[in-house]
C-alpha cells in the first residue's frame, strides 16, 4: 500500500524554493531566487493542508544553493549560495530568529568559497560546512559567533551528502574524479576523517559529478541513491544504484558496504538520484525522487519510490501531478503530522500522507514536565526526542534535516491543536536511544485549560500525557476579598477554575500585522529584476551542455 498526494487548499501565491520546518510547527519557506521567506502554518486542526501563509523577513540578499540547518536554540543557521545576489559562490552567512523575525549577519568563515557545500549540524549544537575547491572544513560554533578548523578531508567535499549517525560520525561518498565512489567518515570527537571501505558499486555518474540522498534508516543502517546509469551484463540494460552501509561497533572502526536494490525503470527510462531530496516516513520506509538518467544533465519528469529496508525492495510510488520540472528542482519537508509537501520549486505545493505508522520503539517517550521560568516556559524530559534519524535529507544544495523535538498540544475541551516552540535542544544527535535528553519549550497564547501534550520528532509522536494549562501563582479563580490575588495556592490546585481564558486572537492579529509590515517593506523596495541576477532554471542546462557546470 502506497499513499496518496492532495494539493494545499491554500497554495502559495510564489515560486517556493528551500523549505524548513521551524521548532513552533511552521514551515518556513524561501520564495524562489529572491531574498523573501513565508511561513506555512497549519490550521486550528492541525492541518497543513489547510494551512495558511504568512510573510517573514527578508535575508540580506537571494541566493540558492545553499548549507543551511536548525540550531540549538531553535535559530536558522544558513550560509553560501551557488547562485546569488552576492557573488559566486558566496562565503557569506546569517541566522534567522524566528521570535524575533530578524536575520542578522555572521563573521565569514576562513574560506573564500562557500557555495553549495556540504554541511552539518554536529550533536553538541556547531555547524559544520566543507570548501567546494579543497579538503578543508570549518566548524561555526553559536555560542562564540566564531569559526574554528576542522579535520582535512582526504578529497575536496563538492557535490557529497554527509549523513549523521548515532555513534557521532558523518559518513559519505566522494563525488569528484580521480576519487569518485570512496567513501570517508568523520569521527567528530578526534576531529578527523578516514577512509571508510570500499562501495561495491559505482554510485556516481562520471560527466555529472553528482548523487542522490543519504539516509539513516531505522535500521541503523545507511542507504545511498546513486546517479550513475550502471550497466547490468545480465540484463543488457542500465539501472540507478543503491548501496547500504553498516556502520561498525566502534566509531574509530570501518563499516561494511553492499549493493542495494536497483532503483526500477520507469516507462523503459533509467531513473537516477543526481540532486534530489529523501525523507524517511514514520512507517520506516524511504521516500526518494528520481528522473530519467541523461547524458551531462538532469532528468525530468521527477517521479517518486519508496524503498523498504524489511524487504530490501524499492517500488514506484504513485506520482504528484506536479512533477513536470528537472529533479534537482525537488524539495521535501517532512511535516510533524507524519506528511511531506513536496513542490519542485513551483506554486503548486503538494502533501503526501504515507501508508501505516511507526513502531513503538520509534517513539519518543517524555519523562517529565518541569515548569522553568516564565509562566509559559517548561522543560521536557524523556528519550529519543530528537528522532531516529535526521530524516530530511537532500545533500549539498539543501539540508533541511529535522532531527530535533516538536511539542504539539490538543485542548481537550475544543480539540484545537497548537504548538510550543521548543529550544535549548540537549543534543542534535540522532537515535540517542536510553539516554535522558532534554529541550525547553515555550506555551503560544492558548486558553487555560487541559491539553494532551506529546513531543513530535521526524513526524513520529510520543503518546500524549495530560497536561493543565494554568496561571502560575496567581489565584484561578479570584476571591471577593481579593479580586487581583497572588498567591501560593493556586500552584497546586488540580486546575483552572471556570477555564480562565486568553484570547489567542490577539496573538494571531499582531502576528498578520508584523506579515502586513514585511509585505510592505518588501513592496517598497520592488524593483524591476536583472535576468543576469537571477539566472533561469535552464542556465544550469546551458552551462553543462556548453561544457562548463554550475554545480561546482
Amino acid at each position: 500500500m502506497y499513499g496518496t498526494w492532495h494539493g494545499l487548499t491554500h497554495q502559495p501565491q510564489f515560486q517556493t524554493g528551500t523549505m524548513i520546518l521551524l521548532s513552533d510547527g511552521r514551515v518556513m519557506v524561501q520564495e524562489e531566487a529572491t531574498p523573501h521567506w513565508h511561513a506555512l502554518t497549519p490550521d486550528s486542526a492541525g492541518s497543513y493542508l489547510n494551512g495558511t501563509w504568512s510573510t517573514l523577513a527578508d535575508m540580506r540578499f537571494w541566493r540558492r544553493y545553499y548549507a543551511l540547518g536548525m540550531l540549538k536554540d531553535g535559530r536558522i543557521i544558513l550560509i553560501g549560495g551557488e547562485q546569488n545576489g552576492d557573488f559566486p559562490d558566496t562565503n557569506k552567512g546569517e541566522i534567522y530568529d524566528p521570535v524575533a523575525d530578524t536575520w542578522t549577519p555572521i563573521p565569514t568563515p576562513p574560506l573564500p568559497k562557500i557555495g553549495d557545500a556540504s554541511c552539518c549540524v554536529l550533536p553538541d549544537g556547531r555547524f559544520m560546512v566543507g570548501y567546494i575547491d579543497d579538503v578543508d572544513c570549518v566548524i561555526y560554533d553559536p555560542v562564540t559567533n566564531g569559526w574554528s578548523a576542522a579535520g582535512k578531508k582526504h578529497v575536496r567535499s563538492n557535490e557529497e551528502t554527509w549523513v549523521l549517525l548515532p555513534d557521532e560520525t558523518i559518513v559519505t561518498i566522494n563525488c569528484i574524479a580521480p576519487h569518485q565512489n570512496k567513501p570517508e567518515k568523520y569521527v567528530i570527537g578526534a576531529n578527523a576523517w578516514k577512509v571508510e571501505g570500499v562501495q561495491p558499486v559505482a554510485m556516481i555518474d562520471p560527466v555529472m559529478s553528482e548523487i542522490g540522498p543519504g539516509m539513516l534508516m531505522t535500521n541503523g543502517k545507511v542507504i545511498f541513491f546513486g546517479s550513475d546509469n550502471a550497466v547490468d551484463p545480465a540484463a543488457k540494460t542500465t539501472h540507478g544504484r543503491t548501496v547500504i552501509y553498516t556502520p561498525p561497533a566502534n566509531p574509530t572502526g570501518t563499516g561494511t558496504w553492499k549493493e542495494g536494490p536497483r532503483i526500477p525503470h520507469v516507462g523503459g527510462d533509467t531513473i537516477v538520484c543526481n540532486d534530489c531530496p529523501a525523507t524517511l516516513l514514520p512507517n520506516g520506509k524511504v521516500l526518494f525522487s528520481g528522473a530519467p538518467w541523461e547524458f551531462k544533465d538532469w532528468g525530468q519528469p521527477i517521479y517518486m519510490f519508496e524503498y523498504d529496508p524489511d524487504t530490501d525492495t524499492i517500488a514506484h510510488a504513485p506520482t504528484p501531478p506536479n512533477n513536470h520540472a528537472q529533479v534537482f528542482w525537488s524539495r521535501f519537508m517532512l511535516l510533524p503530522t507524519g506528511q511531506v509537501l513536496f513542490s519542485p520549486s513551483s506554486g503548486d505545493v503538494q502533501c503526501y500522507t504515507p501508508v501505516g505508522g511507526p513502531k513503538e520503539a520509534w517513539r519518543p517517550t517524555i519523562s517529565a514536565i518541569v515548569p522553568s521560568g516564565s509562566s509559559d516556559s517548561y522543560l521536557v524530559k524523556g528519550t529519543q526526542l530528537n528522532g531516529l534519524s535526521q530524516a530530511n535529507m537532500y545533500g549539498d544544495d539543501c539540508c533541511p534535516a529535522t532531527n530535533y523535538p516538536l511539542l504539539r498540544l490538543r485542548n481537550t475541551a475544543t480539540n484545537r491543536i497548537y504548538y510550543a516552540r521548543t529550544y535549548a535542544f540537549s543534543t542534535m544527535g540522532v537515535a540517542t536511544g536510553a539516554s535522558l535528553q532534554s529541550a525547553r519549550f515555550t506555551l503560544p497564547p492558548m486558553p487555560y485549560g487541559n491539553y494532551d501534550l506529546c513531543v513530535v520528532a521526524n513526524g513520529i509522536s510520543s503518546h500524549c500525557i495530560d497536561f493543565c494549562h494554568r496561571p502560575r501563582k496567581r489565584c484561578c479563580c479570584p476571591e471577593p476579598e481579593a479580586p487581583s490575588c497572588v498567591c501560593e495556592r493556586c500552584a497546586e490546585e488540580a486546575c483552572c477554575c471556570g477555564q480562565r481564558e486568553i484570547d489567542p486572537v490577539i496573538s494571531e492579529l499582531k502576528a498578520e500585522v508584523r506579515s502586513l509590515q514585511n509585505s510592505v517593506r518588501r513592496l517598497a523596495s520592488l524593483v524591476t529584476a536583472d535576468e543576469a541576477a537571477h539566472p533561469p532554471k535552464e542556465s544550469k542546462k546551458a552551462d553543462v551542455a556548453a561544457g562548463g557546470k554550475t554545480k561546482k
